[in-house]
């Protein structure tokens, strides 16, 4: 069975920015519908493509985090953006995910990378 090579592309791109592009921005860049994409993330995953793609950045500002960089590094609008994305993926506010209590970056490492 072939993949549709639009949803390749689809993957390739979000998995290529970390996340960090717009639903919009996808749908123009693979000739794909926005609506037609969220029904298809909907179907397949149970969430829409913008909450993947917020997913994917969230994990990866993991990496910055357990370097001590609290401070937003990719794709985020501000400090503040960046703050609220941690805290509602981890529980906590960056500053306490970097003291890695309870081994939260343990945890919070099987969400691996692709």
């Amino acid at each position: 069975m072939d993949i549709d090579e639009r949803k390749r592309k689809l993957f390739a791109l979000i998995y290529a920015t970390n996340g960090s592009i717009s639903v919009s921005e996808v749908a123009e860049r693979i000739c794909w519908e926005s609506r037609q994409i969220n029904r298809y993330f909907r179907r397949q995953f149970g969430l829409s493509l913008k909450a993947y793609c917020n997913i994917l950045r969230f994990r990866s500002s993991l990496d910055h985090i357990a370097q001590g960089k609290l401070f937003p590094q990719e794709h985020f609008f501000d400090q503040t953006h960046f703050i609220k994305e941690v805290k509602k993926f981890s529980g906590v506010v960056p500053k306490e995910l970097l003291k890695n209590e309870n081994d939260r970056f343990i945890l919070l490492s099987s969400l691996k990378a692709p």
